[in-house]
């Protein structure tokens, strides 16, 4: 309760010297700082801390449900979106959704990270991209399938080596039994799509101005602040 106090009167003394204000500053690099701290000492580190553990005894059903929950936080935040269980099925504000499947299906498909190991369908029924692995299956069977029923579903698996290579980028592998997921291997993907996303969040140029807008708008979120800022404003 006292450190989440200290972090919104953190972000309350910095909020005002960056609205409509997105070049790089100062203010920007302690913005970021409060935000990696956070999403570290909440998410990153709880993780590490089970994976280190080495336990191998059925941790990997809790490590990669957190996982799946921060993929949804990191991609609301990249695209400034704000979940709103009320939103009407028409209308509403843009940045507003009420539905977490195209966004975390979007950020499956268009992250470095998860290149070559995710694919669409487009409304054609057409398979887009040349992976093995479907991004809709991925969210339907493996995300709502840990957060609702505490399981996975269909032919998804969630496994451990004892020799994870921290280069191997393909942290799901099709084995005999089916799509197996390798949860350290999910969490070295993360860790370094989460670096690559602050590392451009602090760059100078003008073209990330408005992913710093949209992270700020994702900020005062977190903290339930809303005014007239005019990273509020709905475009």
């Amino acid at each position: 309760m006292e450190k989440q106090l200290k972090e919104i009167d953190k972000w309350q003394a910095l909020r005002n010297n960056l609205n409509n204000n997105y070049d790089y500053s100062d203010c920007w690099n302690k913005a970021v700082a409060l935000f990696d701290k956070r999403i570290q000492n909440k998410y990153f580190n709880p993780i590490q801390n089970l994976i280190d553990q080495d336990i191998r005894s059925g941790e990997g059903f809790v490590i990669v449900t957190i996982q799946c929950a921060l993929i949804e936080t990191l991609a609301a935040f990249k695209e400034g979106l704000i979940y709103n269980y009320n939103k009407p099925s028409e209308g509403g504000l843009n940045f507003e959704y009420r539905d977490s499947s195209d966004l975390f299906v979007r950020f499956l498909t268009r992250e470095e990270i998860f290149k070559g190991i995710f694919y669409t369908i487009d409304k054609f029924g057409n398979k887009q991209d040349n992976a093995p692995f479907s991004s809709m299956q991925f969210y339907s069977q493996v995300r709502c399938g840990l957060m609702h029923e505490a399981r996975t579903k269909g032919s998804w698996y969630i496994n451990a080596t004892k020799n994870d290579n921290p280069l191997d980028k393909k942290f799901i592998k099709q084995k005999t039994k089916g799509n197996v997921i390798y949860r350290t291997l999910f969490q070295n993907a993360l860790t370094n799509y989460f670096k690559d996303y602050k590392s451009e969040l602090l760059k100078n140029e003008k073209e990330f101005n408005q992913l710093r807008r949209l992270f700020a708008r994702k900020l005062d979120h977190l903290y339930d602040i809303k005014d007239n800022f005019e990273w509020w404003t709905d475009n």
